[in-house]
Protein backbone atom coordinates (compact mmCIF):
# COMPACT_ATOMS: atom_id res chain seq x y z
CA UNK A 1 0.00 0.00 0.00
CA UNK A 2 0.97 3.68 -0.51
CA UNK A 3 3.02 5.24 2.14
CA UNK A 4 0.62 7.24 4.84
CA UNK A 5 3.24 8.68 7.23
CA UNK A 6 1.93 12.33 5.73
CA UNK A 7 -0.55 14.27 4.27
CA UNK A 8 1.19 14.91 1.02
CA UNK A 9 2.05 10.95 1.40
CA UNK A 10 -1.76 10.32 1.38
CA UNK A 11 -2.72 13.24 -1.01
CA UNK A 12 -0.33 12.14 -3.47
CA UNK A 13 -1.85 8.38 -3.30
CA UNK A 14 -4.98 9.88 -4.34
CA UNK A 15 -3.94 12.22 -6.88
CA UNK A 16 -2.23 8.74 -8.30
CA UNK A 17 -5.07 7.02 -8.17
CA UNK A 18 -7.38 9.30 -9.74
CA UNK A 19 -5.08 10.50 -12.32
CA UNK A 20 -5.41 7.05 -13.67
CA UNK A 21 -8.89 6.57 -14.13
CA UNK A 22 -10.41 6.66 -17.27
CA UNK A 23 -11.48 9.93 -19.07
CA UNK A 24 -15.43 8.73 -19.84
CA UNK A 25 -16.04 7.47 -16.71
CA UNK A 26 -18.20 9.49 -14.69
CA UNK A 27 -16.89 11.17 -11.73
CA UNK A 28 -18.56 9.93 -9.21
CA UNK A 29 -17.52 6.93 -10.70
CA UNK A 30 -14.21 7.80 -10.37
CA UNK A 31 -14.16 9.37 -6.92
CA UNK A 32 -16.03 6.21 -5.25
CA UNK A 33 -13.50 3.98 -6.63
CA UNK A 34 -10.91 6.38 -5.69
CA UNK A 35 -12.09 6.81 -2.12
CA UNK A 36 -13.23 2.93 -1.24
CA UNK A 37 -16.75 3.20 -1.87
CA UNK A 38 -20.11 1.61 -3.87
CA UNK A 39 -19.63 2.87 -7.78
CA UNK A 40 -23.18 1.20 -7.90
CA UNK A 41 -24.54 3.44 -5.39
CA UNK A 42 -22.52 6.43 -6.12
CA UNK A 43 -25.05 8.04 -8.83
CA UNK A 44 -27.79 7.93 -6.67
CA UNK A 45 -26.36 8.61 -3.13
CA UNK A 46 -23.54 11.16 -3.75
CA UNK A 47 -23.40 12.09 0.30
CA UNK A 48 -20.80 9.67 1.11
CA UNK A 49 -18.63 10.91 -1.68
CA UNK A 50 -19.05 14.48 -0.78
CA UNK A 51 -18.20 13.77 2.53
CA UNK A 52 -15.06 11.51 1.81
CA UNK A 53 -14.22 14.68 -0.96
CA UNK A 54 -14.16 16.80 2.22
CA UNK A 55 -11.74 15.43 4.06
CA UNK A 56 -9.33 15.50 0.92
CA UNK A 57 -9.88 19.22 0.83
CA UNK A 58 -8.41 19.19 4.85
CA UNK A 59 -5.56 17.25 4.31
CA UNK A 60 -4.73 19.72 1.18
CA UNK A 61 -5.27 22.53 3.48
CA UNK A 62 -3.30 20.71 5.77
CA UNK A 63 -0.52 20.64 3.24
CA UNK A 64 -0.84 24.33 3.30
CA UNK A 65 -0.24 24.60 6.79
CA UNK A 66 2.38 22.21 7.31
CA UNK A 67 4.45 23.46 4.49
CA UNK A 68 4.40 27.06 5.69
CA UNK A 69 7.56 26.45 8.29
CA UNK A 70 10.29 25.17 5.73
CA UNK A 71 10.62 28.54 4.85
CA UNK A 72 9.84 26.92 1.02
CA UNK A 73 8.08 30.05 -1.25
CA UNK A 74 4.51 29.49 -1.23
CA UNK A 75 4.61 30.03 -5.58
CA UNK A 76 6.57 26.82 -5.65
CA UNK A 77 3.86 24.79 -4.54
CA UNK A 78 0.80 26.52 -4.03
CA UNK A 79 -0.53 26.69 -7.43
CA UNK A 80 -0.31 22.71 -7.65
CA UNK A 81 -2.00 21.79 -4.47
CA UNK A 82 -4.67 24.77 -5.69
CA UNK A 83 -5.51 22.69 -8.80
CA UNK A 84 -5.92 19.54 -6.30
CA UNK A 85 -8.44 21.50 -4.17
CA UNK A 86 -10.10 22.57 -7.74
CA UNK A 87 -10.56 18.56 -8.92
CA UNK A 88 -12.18 17.71 -5.30
CA UNK A 89 -13.94 21.20 -5.37
CA UNK A 90 -16.81 18.98 -7.49
CA UNK A 91 -19.94 20.85 -8.18
CA UNK A 92 -21.23 17.80 -10.77
CA UNK A 93 -20.93 14.21 -10.30
CA UNK A 94 -22.50 12.95 -13.44
CA UNK A 95 -19.83 15.35 -15.53
CA UNK A 96 -17.25 13.16 -17.39
CA UNK A 97 -14.08 12.82 -15.44
CA UNK A 98 -12.08 14.22 -18.07
CA UNK A 99 -13.68 17.86 -16.79
CA UNK A 100 -11.62 17.64 -13.58
CA UNK A 101 -9.12 15.27 -14.16
CA UNK A 102 -7.31 18.00 -16.51
CA UNK A 103 -5.98 19.83 -13.41
CA UNK A 104 -4.34 16.59 -12.37
CA UNK A 105 -1.04 17.18 -14.46
CA UNK A 106 2.30 15.04 -13.75
CA UNK A 107 3.83 18.05 -12.52
CA UNK A 108 0.99 18.48 -9.72
CA UNK A 109 2.08 14.64 -9.01
CA UNK A 110 5.66 16.15 -8.52
CA UNK A 111 4.81 18.31 -6.19
CA UNK A 112 3.29 16.31 -3.92
CA UNK A 113 6.71 14.01 -4.05
CA UNK A 114 8.52 17.19 -3.32
CA UNK A 115 6.56 18.06 -1.07
CA UNK A 116 6.32 14.41 0.83
CA UNK A 117 9.51 14.62 1.19
CA UNK A 118 9.63 17.43 2.88
CA UNK A 119 7.32 17.55 5.36
CA UNK A 120 7.57 15.24 9.09
CA UNK A 121 6.60 11.65 9.13
CA UNK A 122 3.99 10.15 11.27
CA UNK A 123 4.45 6.81 12.45
CA UNK A 124 3.77 3.97 10.50
CA UNK A 125 0.66 2.00 10.91
CA UNK A 126 0.08 -1.45 9.98
CA UNK A 127 -2.42 -1.70 6.52
CA UNK A 128 -3.26 -5.45 7.15
CA UNK A 129 -3.60 -4.95 11.22
CA UNK A 130 -5.93 -2.60 10.01
CA UNK A 131 -8.11 -4.47 7.54
CA UNK A 132 -8.14 -7.34 10.38
CA UNK A 133 -9.69 -5.16 12.96
CA UNK A 134 -12.19 -4.01 10.16
CA UNK A 135 -13.16 -7.66 9.21
CA UNK A 136 -13.37 -8.11 13.11
CA UNK A 137 -15.81 -5.11 13.34
CA UNK A 138 -18.02 -6.49 10.71
CA UNK A 139 -18.32 -9.93 11.85
CA UNK A 140 -19.19 -8.72 15.39
CA UNK A 141 -21.61 -6.07 13.88
CA UNK A 142 -23.32 -9.20 12.17
CA UNK A 143 -23.11 -11.04 15.76
CA UNK A 144 -24.97 -8.32 17.83
CA UNK A 145 -27.66 -7.97 14.87
CA UNK A 146 -28.27 -11.97 15.24
CA UNK A 147 -28.23 -11.29 19.15
CA UNK A 148 -31.16 -10.51 21.46
CA UNK A 149 -29.57 -7.77 23.47
CA UNK A 150 -31.64 -4.78 24.81
CA UNK A 151 -31.97 -1.51 22.90
CA UNK A 152 -29.59 0.34 24.95
CA UNK A 153 -26.53 -2.47 25.18
CA UNK A 154 -27.14 -3.00 21.38
CA UNK A 155 -27.10 1.16 20.09
CA UNK A 156 -23.92 1.38 22.56
CA UNK A 157 -22.05 -1.64 20.66
CA UNK A 158 -23.16 -0.57 17.05
CA UNK A 159 -22.23 3.32 17.71
CA UNK A 160 -18.76 2.09 19.15
CA UNK A 161 -18.23 -0.14 15.89
CA UNK A 162 -19.26 2.48 13.84
CA UNK A 163 -16.87 5.09 15.41
CA UNK A 164 -14.18 2.61 14.88
CA UNK A 165 -14.90 1.64 11.26
CA UNK A 166 -15.28 4.97 10.35
CA UNK A 167 -11.60 5.72 11.75
CA UNK A 168 -9.93 2.96 9.71
CA UNK A 169 -11.99 3.95 6.98
CA UNK A 170 -10.77 6.98 6.96
CA UNK A 171 -7.28 6.28 7.64
CA UNK A 172 -5.75 6.87 3.68
CA UNK A 173 -7.18 10.30 3.78
CA UNK A 174 -6.48 11.57 7.34
CA UNK A 175 -4.01 9.36 8.71
CA UNK A 176 -2.75 8.75 12.36
CA UNK A 177 -5.52 11.80 13.46
CA UNK A 178 -8.15 9.17 12.64
CA UNK A 179 -6.99 6.83 14.73
CA UNK A 180 -6.84 9.36 17.52
CA UNK A 181 -9.78 10.84 17.02
CA UNK A 182 -11.52 7.30 17.50
CA UNK A 183 -10.78 7.37 21.13
CA UNK A 184 -11.97 10.37 22.27
CA UNK A 185 -15.25 9.64 20.12
CA UNK A 186 -15.47 6.67 21.49
CA UNK A 187 -15.41 7.93 25.18
CA UNK A 188 -17.72 10.67 24.44
CA UNK A 189 -20.33 8.27 23.00
CA UNK A 190 -19.57 5.97 26.10
CA UNK A 191 -20.27 8.80 28.19
CA UNK A 192 -23.93 10.01 26.76
CA UNK A 193 -25.36 6.47 27.36
CA UNK A 194 -23.79 6.10 30.69
CA UNK A 195 -27.28 6.71 31.98
CA UNK A 196 -29.26 4.83 29.80
CA UNK A 197 -26.51 1.58 30.06
CA UNK A 198 -26.30 2.16 34.28
CA UNK A 199 -28.71 -0.87 34.94
CA UNK A 200 -27.72 -2.87 32.08
CA UNK A 201 -25.18 -6.10 32.54
CA UNK A 202 -23.37 -5.02 29.47
CA UNK A 203 -19.66 -6.87 30.46
CA UNK A 204 -19.79 -9.77 28.39
CA UNK A 205 -20.52 -7.83 25.06
CA UNK A 206 -18.65 -5.26 26.14
CA UNK A 207 -15.88 -7.16 26.40
CA UNK A 208 -15.84 -7.81 22.73
CA UNK A 209 -15.68 -4.05 22.26
CA UNK A 210 -12.87 -3.82 24.34
CA UNK A 211 -10.79 -6.34 22.45
CA UNK A 212 -11.68 -4.65 19.35
CA UNK A 213 -10.36 -1.05 20.77
CA UNK A 214 -7.33 -3.05 22.65
CA UNK A 215 -6.56 -4.23 19.20
CA UNK A 216 -6.97 -0.86 17.60
CA UNK A 217 -4.52 0.49 19.87
CA UNK A 218 -1.84 -2.01 18.73
CA UNK A 219 -2.31 -1.40 15.57
CA UNK A 220 -1.81 2.33 16.36
CA UNK A 221 1.28 1.52 18.70
CA UNK A 222 3.26 4.97 19.53
CA UNK A 223 0.59 7.16 17.47
CA UNK A 224 -2.10 6.48 20.19
CA UNK A 225 0.20 5.23 22.74
CA UNK A 226 0.87 8.93 24.26
CA UNK A 227 -2.85 9.90 24.50
CA UNK A 228 -4.03 10.01 27.69
CA UNK A 229 -7.59 8.86 27.04
CA UNK A 230 -7.02 5.90 24.59
CA UNK A 231 -5.29 4.61 27.13
CA UNK A 232 -7.70 5.16 29.85
CA UNK A 233 -10.34 4.12 27.65
CA UNK A 234 -9.13 0.73 27.15
CA UNK A 235 -7.56 -0.13 30.49
CA UNK A 236 -10.87 0.63 32.43
CA UNK A 237 -13.30 -1.23 29.41
CA UNK A 238 -10.90 -4.27 29.84
CA UNK A 239 -11.41 -4.63 33.48
CA UNK A 240 -15.07 -5.85 32.54
CA UNK A 241 -16.63 -2.76 33.95
CA UNK A 242 -20.61 -1.86 32.66
CA UNK A 243 -20.33 1.47 31.04
CA UNK A 244 -21.11 3.38 33.92
CA UNK A 245 -18.21 2.06 36.22
CA UNK A 246 -16.08 2.51 33.38
CA UNK A 247 -17.09 6.50 32.56
CA UNK A 248 -16.74 7.20 36.47
CA UNK A 249 -13.09 5.18 36.51
CA UNK A 250 -12.44 7.27 33.97
CA UNK A 251 -13.47 10.81 35.05
CA UNK A 252 -11.23 9.92 38.56
CA UNK A 253 -8.49 8.99 36.60
CA UNK A 254 -8.46 12.53 34.85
Amino acid sequence: MADMTNSAHRILAVVEKASGQPDDKSTAEVWASVLGLDEKTAKSDPHPIYAQLQLVREEVDSIYRSMSPTEIPVDLYGPYLERVSKTVSVTNLAAPWKNYKKHLQPDVVLCLKYCAALLPVEEPIDHEELQSILDRVQELRQEIENSSLSGHVYDFLAGQLDIIEKSIKQYPIKGAESIRKAFSEGFADLATRADDLRNEDDREEAAKVAGIWASLKRAGNAVVDADRIATAYVNLIEKGQTAAEAVTGLLQNS
